[in-house]
């Protein structure tokens, strides 16, 4: 008998250009600023823009929120800057 296990599901994003490897579907801007080495205290995190994305451009370009959960999908990209 061949025993099944459940393979875990990763989502490839960058922040800055560096690629960040997630196991979850969503998480805290603050946390992904930490996995990527930026303290959330200093840094402020924005989804960068991306062409595809229907009202991206209607949105303007604001930081995210630290509490509020990200919903990832792969490939998604993201930009720090300095409070």
């Amino acid at each position: 008998m061949i025993e099944l296990t459940k393979v875990e599901r990763e989502n490839k994003v960058y922040v800055n250009g560096q690629v960040i490897i997630l196991d979850k579907d969503t998480i805290t801007a603050s946390d992904l600023l930490e996995m990527a080495g930026f303290s959330s205290l200093v840094y402020d995190i924005y989804l960068a823009p991306d062409e595809k994305r229907k009202g991206n451009k209607k949105k303007g370009i604001r930081p995210l929120d630290e509490n509020k959960k990200i919903r990832i999908e792969t490939g998604m990209q993201f930009n720090t800057i300095l409070k």
